[in-house]
């Protein structure tokens, strides 16, 4: 007879044979069970590609933002390998080899560094719980022991913070791609032709007077226009978005499409790749001046051109264009189904942003929500616009204490200002009872005029309801990035 069901029991035993892919008691999605088998599959598939191609092919795991924090310390990178070479080392003691690991992790941006490409050490080395996982032969009960063992290793080269301790996601869309697709958010011909023929006058009269009433008519979405567009969305995911993110950070492109985006980032670089993507796609200068953007277009400004960009200048969306994104910080313990979720949520909800006292065609979009997932199940949420968004990343820039704006979150929260006339005052005041600035009057005066400045444009772009709150979680959100972002450098020596 056929049978319908599968007991208990016997599933537990059907996993148990699959060794170093499930335990039998994980609930994985299609995305996590791809993840799981992807770097045992691709090499199999792909017999004719060398390794080092066959791994390109693979997206990276929850600990690959150790490459974004060794890409922004290079001097950190010996204590990495010294750290990995002592896990290593615990474990042969024990005749023990984590067998399944991949060959390297993959972010792009390892293969460009020399120094960190002949090094074979997965950042998986800092994350004793996955590791013990990776190992074979090694008995159930005596996973625990084995485990903590490592942990206390680890612990001793990063007796703070542990650069594997949390991964970034991030998905974008851009706002509005159906209005412009229907010629909605063009603008009058008067904006496309040359200056010099708007200026230039006519001895007729009546032509003049027909042309300048042609100029005010709004410009049609016509084939060249159409084709226009979908070059502008072709250059921005098939060769800026992957070079801004590969390249130039050390993230990974999941998937880049039209105005769409699906990125894995890094905690130490995650708020600078979303403003270069940003401004990319509105032709906006390029933060670190690598492109010109002259007429909004994009184009490589250096001799030497990465070999994946077009030497040509690049399209893009324009100045009028916005693009809202969901990010989401999240600690290694929590399920990446959990985070993909809480991902597209943080999207839509950057694309619902409203706000009443903004022009009509500002109220929404132009935003973007990040959410930080604890290990314990706490969330914290922060949404703001874009320009709101680079205020604060200013704020980061400062190199202030993160008890700085954990204090100014809770003065917030006790008094917030009647109204938008007293921000500065307030700012001035919550400086001068701070002890950090008694001996830095220029920082002080730098915080003062920036802090003010993003509280000012989060009074006007947030409403009344929200506001307040959405002001204290952008400053928590300030003090968890700074926190974490600092790692401690323990003793090399030791328990190897």
């Amino acid at each position: 007879p056929v049978r319908h069901k599968v007991t208990d029991q016997e599933a537990k035993a059907l996993w148990k044979q699959q060794a170093g892919l499930f335990d039998g008691h994980e609930q994985l999605n299609a995305s996590e069970v791809v993840k799981r088998v992807l770097h045992r599959v691709i090499p199999k598939l792909v017999s004719a590609l060398t390794d080092t191609e066959k791994i390109a092919a693979i997206y990276p795991d929850l600990t690959a933002g150790v490459i974004g924090y060794l890409k922004k310390y290079p001097d950190d990178q010996g204590h990495f390998y010294q750290a990995c070479r002592a896990v290593t080392g615990k474990l042969q003691e024990q005749n023990l080899k984590a067998d399944h690991l991949p060959k390297t992790c993959g972010i792009p941006w390892v293969g460009t560094e020399a120094t960190l490409c002949q090094k074979k050490y997965h950042p998986r080395h800092l994350s004793p719980g996955w590791l013990v996982e990776e190992i074979d032969h090694v008995a159930d009960d005596q996973r625990p022991e084995l485990k903590a063992a490592l942990d206390r290793l680890v612990t001793k080269y990063y007796p703070g913070n542990n650069p594997a301790d949390w991964y970034v996601l991030a998905a974008g869309d851009g706002d509005g791609m159906s209005e412009w697709l229907k010629g909605q958010k063009l603008k009058t011909y008067r904006d496309y032709v040359p200056d010099a023929l708007i200026t230039k006058t006519s001895a007729d009269v009546e032509l003049s007077l027909t042309f300048n009433e042609f100029l005010s008519e709004r410009k049609r979405m016509g084939p060249s226009t159409h084709a226009a567009l979908s070059r502008a969305l072709l250059d921005f995911s098939n060769q800026l978005v992957p070079y801004l993110t590969e390249e130039r950070y050390a993230g990974r492109l999941i998937y880049s499409g039209g105005d769409d985006v699906l990125a894995y980032s890094n905690l130490w670089e995650w708020d600078q790749w979303l403003w270069d993507v940003r401004e990319c796609f509105r032709g906006q200068p390029d933060p670190a001046n690598e492109f010109k953007n002259d007429g909004n277009y994009w184009q490589w400004q250096a001799s030497q051109i990465p070999q994946n960009l077009a030497k040509r200048p690049l399209f893009t969306m324009g100045e009028a264009a916005t693009i809202s994104f969901g990010i989401v910080i999240a600690n290694q313990g929590v399920p990446l189904a959990i985070a993909l979720e809480s991902m597209w949520e943080a999207e839509k909800q950057a694309k619902d942003h409203f706000c009443e006292t903004l022009p009509s065609e500002e109220r929404q979009k132009n935003a973007v929500q990040v959410r930080v997932l604890y290990g314990n199940g706490n969330v914290l949420k922060a949404t703001a616009k874009f320009e709101a968004f680079n205020l604060w990343r200013g704020l980061l820039e400062l190199g202030l204490d993160p008890a700085m704006f954990e204090q100014a979150a809770q003065v917030w929260s006790q008094h917030p200002v009647p109204s938008d006339h007293a921000i500065y005052s307030w700012t001035a005041a919550f400086s001068d009872r701070r002890d950090a600035f008694a001996q830095e009057p220029d920082q002080k005066i730098q915080f003062i005029t920036i802090f003010s400045s993003w509280l000012t444009l989060m009074w006007t772009t947030n409403n009344k309801l929200t506001r307040d709150a959405e002001i204290g979680n952008w400053l928590k959100l300030a003090a968890f990035v700074l926190r974490k972002r600092e790692i401690k450098l323990g003793s090399s020596g030791g328990d190897q």
